[in-house]
């Protein structure tokens, strides 16, 4: 079928080579017979071919019926969007190397050696910690305080005395002091926890870059000059 389909096409070229004037296939210079197969399978020839097949590769033939050209299909939406979705994931990783890049230069022009990390995070650490103590130190002066007046709000009842506007204002001022407080500590306690794991991700890739020469930056590149020609020695 594909050899009769083949001669079939063959046929089809010299017909419409032999209705131009004498000399024309060799003098119109370019001329070309577009063949192409729809989605239906069916072979369209001549200008038909552009619209019935429009979303199908077209092959221009020559007056011979030599395939000079061929056009590719236009992409499916499909593939359109597979195309942009993957610029778009191209974009994003080269996006996050540039990052990372980055990242490691600044990191090796901060830090001489390993020591230099470590005796910054212990250093930040120590001042964190020396906060949590100071807020310790005031909620262990609030709680006494609320204690004492908590303490002199119960005899006040015990002695069928109501307590007083000022006592019970000062009580409630208190208690939120110290729910402040205790907030602030477990966020200086979790600050301390994120220092500790981002400070060990820092010395840990120090020891990797200091382990491998840091790869040059894509904008950084530049294509080398060509080389002269070689002088004899």
């Amino acid at each position: 079928m594909i050899r009769n389909l083949t001669i079939f096409t063959l046929l089809l070229v010299s017909l419409f080579a032999a209705t131009l004037p004498a000399g024309a296939a060799d003098d119109k210079k370019g001329a070309r017979i577009k063949k192409c197969q729809d989605a239906a399978g069916k072979w369209h020839y001549g200008d038909s071919a552009d619209e019935e097949c429009a979303r199908s590769k077209v092959i221009e033939l020559d007056t011979r019926g030599i395939q000079r050209k061929e056009i590719a299909a236009p992409l499916t939406d499909a593939e359109l969007k597979a195309r942009e979705q993957n610029r778009e994931r191209d974009e994003q990783a080269r996006k996050t190397i540039e990052e990372q890049q980055r990242r490691d230069q600044q990191l090796l022009a901060t830090y001489a050696i390993e020591d230099d990390i470590i005796l910054t995070r212990d250093r930040k650490i120590s001042d964190i910690e020396a906060q949590i103590r100071a807020s310790q130190e005031t909620l262990k002066s609030l709680r006494t305080s609320l204690a004492r007046l908590q303490t002199q709000a119960a005899e006040e009842q015990r002695a069928g005395k109501q307590v007083s506007p000022q006592t019970a204002k000062v009580i409630s001022n208190n208690e939120a002091q110290i729910a402040k407080h205790e907030a602030h500590v477990e966020k200086m306690k979790k600050d301390q926890e994120a220092m500790r794991a981002q400070y060990q991700t820092e010395l840990e890739r120090f020891r990797e870059l200091k382990r491998k020469p840091l790869p040059a930056s894509p904008a950084a590149a530049s294509p080398s000059a060509p080389a002269g020609p070689a002088q004899k020695k």
